[in-house]
This record gives C-alpha cells, structure tokens and sequence, in this order.
C-alpha cells in the first residue's frame, strides 16, 4: 500500500463568494444541473445559486428542496429525478446530509459534483465520501464518490450569519482529525482516500487542530455578530478544506468509531458535538497523557461542546454497546488492542472527566 493524497479540483472560500458564482460554474463546462439541498440553505442562497448557474449558461433542469436524509430510498429518488432530467451536474447546497446526498447522487450518475456549503459544521465537502443511513437514523455505510468534487463554493458570509452552533460543531469534527491522523499514521492503517497516511494529510490535520485552538473562541464571538473576521475566515478553512483534506488523506478512527458507537445506540444529536465527545474517549482509550486530554477538553468547554452521557441519553446498560459498534467501526485503527469493553470504560471516563471539569 502507498501513501495516497485526493482533494478537490477547485476550493473557493471568501465573504461574498456567492457573487463570483458564475465564473466558477462556467469552469465546470456543464449544460444541465440538478440542484439539491435543504429548505433553509435554498431559502438563503437558492437565487444566488441559480444566478451563477445561468450566468454560466447552465440551465436547472431540476430542483429538490427539502433534502434532510441519507438513505437508500432517498437517494433512489434523486438518482431518478436527476436522471430524467438528463444533468451533467450536482449541485449540493447546504449540510453535511445535502453534501452527502449530492455525492451519491453524482457518483450513480456520472455527474460533475459542486457543493456550496451554508454551514461549516463538518468536514465533509471537499471528500468524496457520502455516509449512508437507515430509515431509523442509524449508520449504514460510507461510500466513495470515484474522485473528489469539481468544485466547493465557500462563503463566509453566508457561514457566519447561520448560527453558532454549526460552526462550534465543525471544530469538534476538526479537533478528532489531528488525533485520528496520528493513530492511522502510527498503526499504518488504510484512509479514506484508499491508501496509506501522506505527511501532507497529517500536517494540515496539525494545523486544523492548532487553527481551531488558537482562533476558535474568538470565531464564534464573532459569528454570533453575523460578523466574518480573519479568525472566522480561518476557523472556517480549518473546518472545511484542512480538516477535510486530513482526514480523508489522513485517516479516521477512535472518535468517528465512538460516534458510530453513540448512533447506533440511540443517540440523535449534531455529528461534531458527538465527534468532539468521542476524541476524549479516543485519547482516554489510547492512554494519552493528561495534558493532551486537558487541552482537549479545555477547548471543547471554551467552544460549548462538552456534553454528558446523560445528556445524549445513553445509560450505563448502553455502553457495551456504543464499546462493540465502535470497534466493528475503526477502532482497531487505534494503536492500542481495543477491545468492546476497554472503549466502553473510555466513554465512560471521558464521561467522569467531563462532569468533573463542571464540578459535579
């Protein structure tokens, strides 16, 4: 197996990028487009989008509104919609589900696929993985687009007016991704991206850590004013293009497994707040020493997404559970021999910790 980096053709991100909209499209050399994506992102930013694809000659053939799951028999629908309009493009404007859909959609077709993200709460749109579930909101699968989106359309204008929590979320999605890299690298495992570990993909892990770390606080402070400042320009970069490019190129692990783990078992809360959760359980479970977890948790409090096992509902008959889901699902990408029970004592002591930083 050989190191192996993907990316996107193109990564556009700027306040205002909406406006260059066109010009970006027109590169895409398509004639019909079908456009998914989700009441609130096409209520916000659906003319701006359809004004793009016309000022690049490309016509909607078809529009779907409404996009809030990733299903088979969802995405059965889109496929035939798209179909029949005869598009050449897929454009998901939105999420991470409309990102997803729209992945999946475009991979079944053959189509060029641009994501316009309205939120920057996960690292999902630069990748070519769509993450499939069942009709009960448990995780089915991850599938792979065969290469990476023609284009990702950020604008952080649009980013910074959503709320806060969104963007909080996609730091707990970038936090796990310098870790889970480290344990892909040290156990030499195989990524998302089909091969092994690239240098590259564990520094841009590096920075999207250090990026959140440093500028995270500050960004929300400013969103929460509907303000784009530098920080959130790069708290948002971080969220999207480093963490995206990190941790397809650079491996996911123990904190997607537990999040898996924490679905399965019931649990129906924001990927990231659940991601941010699952990387203590990660270093726990890993041994890592307390400094890196008090760092950790330090910045999940500062960001807001410390959360308690019984705040996400999970009880103490549950965490074999969440232990056993998790190891079918990148926990042997650990670099320790992770067993069902060791993981549900580490949720159970990134639990302890958690409610102990609160003070009860």
């Amino acid at each position: 197996m050989h190191r192996r980096f993907v990316s996107p053709r193109a990564y556009v991100q700027g306040a205002g990028a909406l406006g260059d909209a066109g010009t970006e499209f027109d590169r895409l050399d398509a004639d019909r487009a079908v456009v998914l994506g989700g009441d609130t992102a096409l209520a916000t930013v659906g003319d701006a989008v359809s004004t793009g694809l016309a000022d690049a000659g490309i016509e909607v053939a078809h529009t779907a509104a409404g996009v809030d799951r990733c299903t088979d028999p969802a995405l059965d629908d889109h496929v035939d919609a798209a179909t029949t309009a005869g598009a050449d493009l897929v454009v998901g404007v939105g999420g991470g589900v409309a990102m997803d859909v729209a992945t999946a959609v475009a991979d079944r077709i053959g189509a060029t696929l641009a994501v316009v993200p309205t939120i920057a709460s996960t690292d999902a749109p630069t990748s070519t993985v769509a993450v499939v579930y069942d009709d009960a909101g448990n995780f089915r699968e991850v599938r792979y687009r065969d290469r990476n989106p023609e284009l990702v359309l950020v604008d952080t204008a649009v980013v910074a007016a959503a709320p806060a929590r969104f963007l909080a979320y996609g730091m707990g999605d970038a936090i796990a991704t310098r870790f889970e890299a480290e344990a892909v690298a040290a156990t030499g495992g195989r990524t998302d991206a089909d091969g092994e570990s690239s240098f590259a993909a564990q520094a841009l892990a590096e920075e999207a850590y250090g990026r959140v770390r440093e500028h995270g606080p500050d960004a929300l402070a400013a969103v929460r004013r509907d303000a784009v400042t530098p920080a959130v320009e790069r708290v948002v970069e971080a969220n999207t293009l480093l963490s995206g490019l990190g941790f397809e190129s650079g491996g996911t692990a123990g904190a997607h497994a537990v999040q898996i783990g924490l679905t399965d078992a019931g649990v129906r809360e924001p990927h990231g707040l659940l991601v941010g959760f699952g990387t203590v359980a990660e270093l726990v479970c890993r041994g890592a020493g307390p400094g890196t977890i008090s760092e950790v948790l330090d910045l999940l409090f500062d960001i807001g997404l410390d959360v308690t096992l019984a705040e996400l509902g999970v009880g103490e008959d549950g965490l074999i559970t969440v232990g056993e889901v998790a190891c079918e699902h990148g926990m042997d990408l650990e670099p320790v021999d992770a067993t069902p029970r060791r993981v549900a004592d580490a949720v159970r002591t990134a639990d302890e910790l958690i409610r102990e930083r609160r003070g009860g």
